[in-house]
């Protein structure tokens, strides 16, 4: 029998993931704004003062965009950028902070709810 141990990730990797996983949603953002907009991708660049080569590349993952050029791209399709700040939960590696709130969750999501618009015969109505 062979034994497969789970795979480690060290920081380094999940800072990769992470990178990757920013890459592609801007690149499908700039994608979508570009196509709902109409535009092609040298239009676009016409209009913001880039390459069409630099469009395609935010758009295909393989440059990122600064903050304000991506903005700029957005705003050129018509569309703004509004950004919303959020607390975020860290923990170990092997404890994440939010993990064991999102274990209970699913547990209890398991049992039926006991709700009732009467109340409950067995409970005495006075103390």
């Amino acid at each position: 029998m062979v034994k497969i141990k789970p795979q480690i990730q060290t920081k380094a990797t999940a800072k990769a993931d992470q990178s990757e996983r920013y890459s592609q949603r801007v690149a499908e953002l700039l994608k979508y704004v570009r196509r709902k907009a109409g535009l092609s991708a040298r239009e676009l660049a016409r209009s913001v003062g880039s390459s069409h080569s630099t469009i395609l590349a935010y758009e295909s993952g393989k440059k990122i965009p600064v903050t304000t050029t991506l903005m700029r791209l957005v705003h050129a399709c018509g569309y703004s950028i509004d950004f919303a700040l959020s607390p975020r939960l860290r923990g170990g590696e092997d404890n994440p902070k939010g993990a064991e709130l999102q274990a209970v969750l699913e547990l209890a999501s398991e049992f039926p709810a006991r709700h009732s618009d009467t109340p409950d015969s067995k409970m005495p109505s006075t103390l």
